[in-house]
């Protein structure tokens, strides 16, 4: 007897084990869903400039939205580029993107050189609404968006700038 109600209880143990790993993947998947149809359009998630005012993108022109780390070689690499090439990208609105604290966005800005550059805002997101809009993203992550606020492209990790320029619409 004590066998059996042993035996059921090992059986129930591992069904309930199965079910929760299958519940945990379902969930996983469907986030992962929701993640990509929300990188499919430029939202509006909480942005912050560098004073901590609220930001919000209303640019009728492209965008193009770069996620870096100050603290990340190849996100200064690319930032670097960027700087050399930004008489190219005349033509959108450049967002640079980083869930860090403000005072190491600006001391990133300011050692890169960016700052204040026409056309060009740094900008901070809270890592929670980061993960929300965007998922889990290595840095540098770029996203091209239309004029229409549609995704055209995404970059993961380090990326030329002539193939950012090759998506980015005129």
């Amino acid at each position: 007897m004590l066998k059996k109600s042993l035996l059921t209880i090992g059986a129930t143990l591992l069904i309930a084990a199965v079910l929760f790993l299958i519940y945990g993947l379902v969930e996983k998947v469907l986030y992962k869903k929701l993640v990509a149809e929300k990188r499919q359009t430029l939202a509006a998630p909480p942005l912050f400039k560098m004073d901590s005012t609220s930001y919000q993108v209303v640019s009728t022109k492209p965008v193009l939205l770069i996620y870096f780390n100050s603290e990340c070689e190849h996100c200064q690499y690319e930032l670097a580029e960027l700087k050399k090439n930004l008489p190219a990208f005349s033509e959108a609105t450049i967002l640079l993107m980083s869930s860090e604290n403000i005072s190491a966005i600006r001391k990133a800005a300011q050692n890169i050189g960016l700052e204040g550059s026409p056309s060009l805002e740094f900008i901070k997101i809270n890592q929670s609404d980061l993960y929300e809009n965007f998922g889990s993203l290595s840095t540098p992550h770029i996203f091209i968006y239309g004029k229409d606020r549609k995704l055209i492209k995404e970059f993961k990790g380090e990326t030329k700038m002539d193939a950012i320029l090759q998506y980015l619409p005129k």
